[in-house]
C-alpha cells in the first residue's frame, strides 16, 4: 500500500504542478520541475488551510483524488511524455528502496512526528512552542506531510517527503545532464549538474539522515546551477527562457526558506539577479506578478506559524520575539536555546556532555581546537575526502590528453564570491554540516571543477556515454548502500519489508509518538480560545 500510495501522490503532485505551470506562466515540462512545482503547491494549500481545519482523511483524499484528475486531463498537453513516464518510473522505483525505512532519523520520534500528527488531529493551535523546543520553528516538512495522511495508510507515509524532493530533483539533473542543446551552449552547467546528481545520490543515500536539513540543500544546489545558467544567458533571444528561469530560482529558494529559517541567508543570491542588466529588467517585470505573490507567500507563512508557535518572527532571535502575546516564550528561554544551538554545531555538547561555560565556549574562537578534535577529525575531513575523489574519479573519466581548449566560462565568479561569504558565516556561526556546510561546501568545489571539465574537448555522444558509466555507478551505489541498511535494520529491528513496508516505532509505545495530541484532546476545554476570521483556535496557555 505504501509503495502504490507514492506513486499516487507523485503523479498527484506533476497534475498540481502543472496547474501552477499554468497559473504563473512557466514554460517546462520536465516531471521533476512539475512535481517540485505540485509539491510547493501542497506546501502552500497545507499552510493557507491548516489554521482553519485539521488535515484529516476527507480533506487530503479530496486533494490527491483532484491532483490525480488535473494530470490525466493534462497529460496529452506534456512534451516528450514517453520521456519524461520513462525517467519518472525508473527513479521513483529506485526509490522506494530509500523509503523503505524501518527506523527514521532521531527527531522523527521527538518532534517531527508529533507536530505533523497534530494537524491531522486539530486545526493548528497556537502556542504549542511551550509544549515542544522543536515546535517553536516549523518546518514546511511538518505541513506537507499531514497532507498524506490517508485512508488505510494513515501516518505510515508522513517520511516520504524527502524521498519526493529527492526524486523530483533527479529528474531535473538527469534532464539537464543529458540536454544536448545546454551541453553545447553551457558545458559548465551540464557537468555542474552531473557532479551534484552524484553526489546528491552517494552523499545523501540514506533517508533517516534528511531531516528537515538535507532536502533544503537539494534545493539551494538546484536553484544554483539554475542561476548560474541564468547569468551566462546574455543573448536578447533567450530572454523568455531567463524569465522561467528566474521564477523557478525564486520558487526554489522561497520553498527552502520555509523547510529550514538559515536558508533565509540565500535570499541575497537576488542580489545577483538584480546586478546582471539582461536579468535586472526581468526580475523588475516580475515584481508584484502571481509568480512574486507565490513565491513570498512562503516567506510570509513562515513567519507566521513562527510567531503563532513562539512570539517570535524568527526564532530563536530574541531581537525578533513580542513579550506582550498570552503565548510568548521568556526571552531568556529563547537566548538560552540560540546558545544550545550554536554550542552543538561547535562541538561543546553532545548526548553525554556539555561544556560548563557555554557562553564563554560559543564566543570568538575559544570553541575551533575542541571542535577541530571532535568533529573536524573525523566528520568534516572524511567529507572533504570523499568529495576530493567524487571529484578526481568524474574528472579521470573525462580527460582527454592534450585536448583543452583555453576559453573560459564568464559569470561565475560573483556567485562564488557568495558562496565563499555564506561558507564563512556557516563557520563561524554554525559549523555543523547539516546546518548548511554540506551544500555550501559542495558547491565551493564543484563550480572550479566543472569549470575545469567544461575546457575540455568533447563531443555529446562520447560525454553521454561516459556520464551513462559514472550514473550507473552512482545507482549501483545508492542500491547497495541501502540494501546493506535494510539488512542491518533487519538484524537490529526485525524490519522486514517483504512482512511490512511500514516504519517501525522505535522505542516505546506509540503513545509516546502521540502524547501532544492526546493532551491537547484532555485539555482543549481548559485552554483559552482566539477568535481568528471567525474561527476559535485553541492557544496552549491555561485559563486564569
Amino acid at each position: 500500500m505504501m509503495y502504490f500510495l507514492f506513486f499516487l501522490i507523485s503523479f498527484s503532485l506533476i497534475g498540481y504542478g502543472l496547474f501552477i505551470k499554468k497559473i504563473l506562466q512557466i514554460d517546462y515540462s520536465n516531471f521533476g520541475v512539475l512535481g517540485l512545482l505540485g509539491l510547493t503547491f501542497l506546501c502552500f494549500f497545507s499552510y493557507a488551510s491548516s489554521i482553519f481545519v485539521k488535515h484529516g482523511f476527507i480533506l487530503n483524499s479530496i486533494f490527491l483524488i483532484i491532483g490525480i484528475s488535473l494530470f490525466l486531463i493534462s497529460i496529452k498537453k506534456i512534451d516528450h511524455l514517453k520521456k519524461n513516464i520513462i525517467s519518472f518510473l525508473f527513479i521513483f522505483s529506485i526509490l522506494l528502496i530509500f523509503i523503505s525505512v524501518g527506523k527514521n532519523h532521531d527527531d522523527f520520534g521527538y518532534y517531527h512526528f508529533p507536530y505533523i500528527a497534530l494537524i491531522t488531529e486539530f486545526s493548528h493551535p497556537i502556542g504549542i512552542g511551550q509544549l515542544n523546543n522543536g515546535f517553536r520553528s516549523p518546518s514546511s516538512l511538518f505541513f506537507i506531510p499531514s497532507m498524506f495522511y490517508l485512508p488505510k495508510i494513515e501516518y505510515y507515509l508522513f517520511h516520504i517527503t524527502p524521498a519526493l524532493i529527492l526524486g523530483f530533483s533527479n529528474l531535473i539533473l538527469l534532464e539537464k545532464i543529458f540536454n544536448k542543446k545546454e551541453f553545447d551552449n553551457n558545458k559548465f552547467t551540464t557537468y555542474l549538474s552531473l557532479l551534484s546528481f552524484i553526489f546528491l545520490n552517494i552523499f545523501f543515500y540514506r533517508l533517516a539522515e534528511h531531516g528537515t536539513d538535507r532536502s533544503g540543500m537539494i534545493l539551494i544546489i538546484l536553484a544554483i546551477i539554475y542561476l548560474l545558467s541564468l547569468i551566462n544567458n546574455t543573448q536578447l533571444s533567450r530572454s523568455q527562457e531567463n524569465e522561467n528561469i528566474i521564477k523557478l530560482f525564486s520558487i526554489l529558494v522561497c520553498f527552502a526558506v520555509s523547510i529550514k529559517p538559515f536558508y533565509l541567508l540565500n535570499l541575497s543570491f537576488f542580489l545577483i539577479i538584480i546586478y546582471y542588466s539582461h536579468s535586472r529588467i526581468i526580475f523588475k517585470n516580475l515584481l508584484f506578478t502571481k509568480a512574486f505573490f507565490y513565491c513570498s507567500s512562503f516567506l510570509i507563512f513562515t513567519i507566521f506559524y513562527t510567531f503563532i508557535n513562539s512570539s517570535c518572527l524568527a526564532f530563536p532571535l530574541t531581537i525578533t520575539c513580542f513579550e506582550d502575546v498570552s503565548w510568548s516564550l521568556n526571552k531568556k528561554l529563547i537566548n538560552d536555546t540560540k546558545i544550545w544551538f550554536e554550542l552543538w554545531s561547535k562541538g561543546g555538547a553532545n548526548p553525554s556532555f556539555v561544556v560548563d561555560d557555554r557562553s564563554e565556549y560559543i564566543s570568538g574562537f575559544n570553541w575551533l581546537s575542541n571542535w577541530i578534535n571532535i568533529y573536524f577529525f573525523n566528520k568534516v575531513s572524511d567529507y572533504f575526502l570523499g568529495l576530493i575523489f567524487l571529484i578526481f574519479i568524474v574528472c579521470v573519466s573525462f580527460y582527454i590528453k592534450n585536448d583543452f581548449t583555453l576559453k573560459s566560462q564568464k559569470n561565475y565568479y560573483l556567485v562564488y564570491i557568495f558562496l565563499s561569504l555564506m561558507f564563512i558565516e556557516w563557520f563561524y556561526n554554525h559549523p555543523s554540516l547539516r546546518y548548511g556546510g554540506y551544500h555550501i561546501i559542495a558547491l565551493l568545489m564543484f563550480i572550479p571543477s566543472s569549470l575545469i571539465l567544461s575546457r575540455i574537448n568533447l563531443d555529446y555522444e562520447v560525454y553521454a556515454k561516459r556520464s551513462m558509466i559514472l550514473l550507473a555507478v552512482t545507482i549501483l551505489i545508492f542500491l547497495s548502500r541501502n540494501v546493506s541498511r535494510l539488512n542491518n535494520e533487519y538484524n537490529q529491528y526485525g524490519y522486514n519489508i517483504f512482512n511490512n513496508s511500514n516504519f517501525l516505532f522505535i522505542g516505546g509505545d506509540k503513545k509516546v509518538y502521540f502524547r501532544y495530541s492526546i493532551h491537547l484532546e484532555e485539555n482543549k476545554n481548559k485552554y483559552k480560545k482566539i477568535d481568528f476570521f471567525g474561527k476559535k483556535i485553541i492557544n496552549t496557555t491555561f485559563q486564569d
